[in-house]
């Protein structure tokens, strides 16, 4: 029995395969070289040479006459069956080189060749198209005689087959496939241990994976070097039932003994570490899941500022389109301020990690935004800060959201004021205006005194509009639906804008028309012509420019109408035009959508227009806006006038004070106010019991229910209010006329006075005429009820 081979021995052996399967390579190379450097088919080499279309020969050198034995003439015109001893050596060769110069651009095939002598030689056919793209341009091929090799293989067969004996007595597991079907052609001893059975003869991708398809570890799981090419290593998971293995494949070429190229394959069991990498695949998979997923803008980067990693929202929170654009931009350039980077990296090396740190930084496009980062930090062994890792959440909405609400508070205080204001002031005013109403009456024109206690009046009323434009600037009265001329509350607003408007804009007004009257409430008007122009001031702030405001009637037709709610009619038309930068066309239908804005943060919010289109709308009116980039912008708002209701002011205003005889309890805690109300009653014809105490004033009528034909009371009174004296009255006898003045309230309204059954709703001062006709009014209606 001869004794096995060494090891060195073996690997000897392998390397002489090796070595041989090498030069057989060395020498297609070279072969595929020359073909492309080949100049002309006509030059003389010792490579046979020729150009087959549609197969058939067009053209040869004088080395394939050589090999084949005939001249030019013989073969140029005759089909490539010529050179095949048979028709199916002929046809594999075609559909092979076919197969190869698709996949490949070039086709390279050991075949035979019969010569005219009818003598078979083997060569080594190479074909390239001449057209890649047109495979029926025809083909050029190379023939180089390769008989003398062909028998130097055959003679290594027997050393062959001693090799694979040596294989079979290996431990390893170990098998030999076909390159081309994966046809098992050797198996040693574990193989047959491992299914149980001899597998030679089947396919490996049968026999070892237990699917159909191309064998997976051939196709699929081939490892390359850093340059792409095969290292010869493969990885393959063995399906069978029994083990279900992972293995590595080294794999080498050799030819097997009937000169077929195969796979030797030595297969090393990996399936502990493959099912460790499949942990650690799935745990990553789950980290990176959670990493992208999570609602914060995560991110990891070394201190200086290099970004390591970062998430969907890190990336939305700053406007980045990509996750190399994040990598290619460091932390460090989102700070505003330097220091404040600083200050978090020396925070968070002394914390070791850092909760609810509040910061402004930008967008990419500079945009500021307010974040609150939570971070950690990862140190080395000497405390040295390495890596951060940061959870940011965008908190620019809710610090705007706040800054709004104390906005809204600081106007609630502001309101608040101007309420408590407005209250003292028109409880100074009344007397004022009363007196002075009381010396004019007395006072003939041509007195010398006439002309200063007019000016006195007047000044008075001019104060009366300021209280009432202190409130409608602090949003803090009472919105009804009023008959109101609106040429005065243009003018109003336009006084207010004046003040904050620039001196580099000119402010042009043109208002025509004081008797236009429209329904409407003055505080929505003041809030139309504010919004217009602040919108317009902000076109031309850095360029200054005119801003121009006109109102005028006109009368718009069936045709001319801007919404299906607006009639034919007559309408008050304000224009508010600047020459500021304009608005692009796309934009133009946008600019009334909630919270949408062109200008920058801090700006704007997007809402002005969007009340003023809501308010214009609600009183069944229309908007238009005309608009182009450099040159300005006009906004025309189209309000309905009230036609009867100017004619019924005209009759208003003629008809003469309302007097009468009837009983007055009158109740205000102010002894100026009391005494002139009383004065101006008295002067009406009324007659009058004054109390300043409404505790006082009910027990007066509570002992005499009959003597009052109405009351007159102040809102804020101590001990009892006025609302609440009023219902204590009517309890006492109900229908009573009650008439509820006030300088201001925000509890109390004419609707809310109503319902608790007062007749009568005033706001102070109250003007002579006015008084008296309320005062009228409320006892007619009285009496009419008392009728039915």
């Amino acid at each position: 029995m001869s004794e096995k081979p060494t090891y060195e021995e073996l690997e000897q052996k392998i390397q002489q395969l090796e070595d041989a399967y090498s030069e057989n390579r060395r020498m297609e190379k070279a072969l595929k070289k020359s073909e492309k450097e080949i100049k002309s088919v006509f030059r003389a080499v010792p490579t046979g040479i020729g150009l087959v279309y549609n197969r058939v020969i067009q053209q040869v050198n004088d080395r394939i006459c050589e090999l084949t034995g005939y001249s030019r003439d013989e073969l140029i015109g005759q089909n490539a069956r010529i050179f095949y001893p048979s028709d199916e050596d002929y046809e594999y060769v075609g559909k092979e080189k076919y197969r190869q110069i698709k996949e490949q651009g070039t086709g390279t095939v050991e075949t035979l060749f019969k010569r005219k002598n009818n003598e078979i030689i083997n060569v080594l056919l190479s074909s390239t198209p001449l057209d890649p793209t047109n495979l029926s341009a025809g083909v050029t091929f190379t023939v180089l005689d390769i008989t003398v090799r062909k028998k130097a293989e055959r003679a290594l067969q027997r050393s062959h087959e001693r090799f694979l004996t040596v294989l079979n007595s290996l431990d390893a597991t170990i098998y030999v496939s076909d390159f081309d079907t994966d046809e098992i052609l050797f198996i040693n001893k574990p193989i047959i241990e491992n299914f149980g059975r001899d597998v030679t003869g089947e396919i490996c991708w049968k026999v070892l994976r237990g699917e159909s398809g191309p064998c997976p570890h051939c196709k699929k799981d081939q490892l390359t070097d850093e340059d792409g090419k095969s290292t010869g290593v493969y990885v393959w998971q063995d399906k069978n039932p029994i083990t279900g293995k992972w293995y590595i494949n080294h794999d080498r070429a050799i030819e097997w003994t009937d000169g077929r190229l195969v796979k030797l394959q030595i297969a090393t069991d990996i399936t502990d570490r493959k099912k460790a990498e499949e942990e650690l695949r799935r745990s990553e998979e789950h980290y990176r899941e959670y990493f992208e997923e999570d609602i914060s803008g995560t991110y990891i980067s070394i201190p200086e500022g290099k970004l390591i990693a970062c998430n969907q929202e890190y990336k939305r929170i700053f406007g980045f389109k990509s996750t190399q654009q994040a990598i290619d931009t460091p932390v460090t350039h989102f700070f505003i301020d330097p220091q404040e980077r600083l200050k978090f990296l020396n925070l968070l090396k002394k914390q070791k990690r850092v909760t609810g740190y509040e910061a402004k930084l930008k967008k990419l496009d500079g945009t500021p935004i307010h974040l609150v980062e939570n971070a950690s930090g990862v140190f080395d062994d000497d405390g040295n800060l390495k890596f951060i890792r940061g959870f940011l959440l965008d908190a620019t909405e809710q610090r705007r959201l706040e800054a709004q609400l104390r906005q809204a508070q600081k106007m609630e205080a502001v309101g608040t004021l101007a309420g408590g204001i407005a209250h003292d002031f028109n409880n100074i005013l009344f007397p004022i205006i009363g007196h002075t109403e009381m010396l004019l009456l007395d006072t003939p024109e041509d007195h010398p005194s006439w002309a200063s206690l007019n000016n006195i009046y007047t000044g008075s009323l001019r104060a009366k509009d300021l209280v009432s434009q202190i409130l409608t600037f602090s949003r803090q009265d009472i919105k009804s639906t009023n008959l109101i001329k609106i040429p005065s509350i243009v003018e109003e607003a336009l006084k207010l804008i004046r003040s904050t408007v620039p001196t580099s804009i000119d402010i042009i007004q043109e208002i025509n028309g004081d008797s236009m009257v429209i329904k409407a409430d003055p505080t929505q008007i003041h809030q139309i012509v504010m919004n217009l122009s602040a919108n317009a001031y902000h076109a031309m702030e850095a360029t200054g420019g005119e801003l121009k405001v006109t109102l005028k009637e006109v009368e718009l037709g069936q045709h001319d109408l801007i919404t299906p709610d607006m009639e034919p009619g007559i309408y008050a038309c304000l224009m508010v035009m600047d020459t500021g930068i304009g608005i692009h066309k796309d934009m133009i239908e946008k600019i009334f959508d909630p919270f949408y804005t062109t200008k920058k943060s801090g700006k704007g919010t997007g809402m002005g227009l969007s009340v003023v289109h809501g308010i214009v709308k609600s009183m069944n009116g229309g908007i238009q806006v005309f608009s182009d980039p450099g040159k300005g912008t006009e906004i025309k708002v189209y309000l309905p006038l009230e036609k009867s209701a100017v004619e019924v002011q005209k009759k208003q205003l003629t008809q003469p004070v309302r007097c009468g005889t009837e009983h007055v309890l009158l109740v205000d805690d102010e002894k100026d106010i009391i005494s002139i109300e009383k004065q101006i009653l008295e002067h009406l014809g009324y007659t009058v019991t004054p109390h300043t105490s409404s505790v006082e004033a009910l027990e007066t009528f509570r002992s005499s229910p009959g003597k009052f034909d109405i009351v007159i009371t102040d809102m804020a009174m101590p001990n009892i209010s006025g609302d609440k004296l009023s219902v204590e009255l009517a309890k006492i006898r109900p229908g009573i006329p009650i008439i509820l003045c006030t300088g201001f309230s925000d509890t109390m309204s004419e609707e809310k006075a109503a319902s608790i059954g007062i007749k009568g709703f005033l706001f102070k001062p109250i003007a002579m005429k006015d008084f008296a006709q309320k005062i009228g009014d409320v006892l007619d209606s009285s009496m009419e009820e008392n009728k039915n």
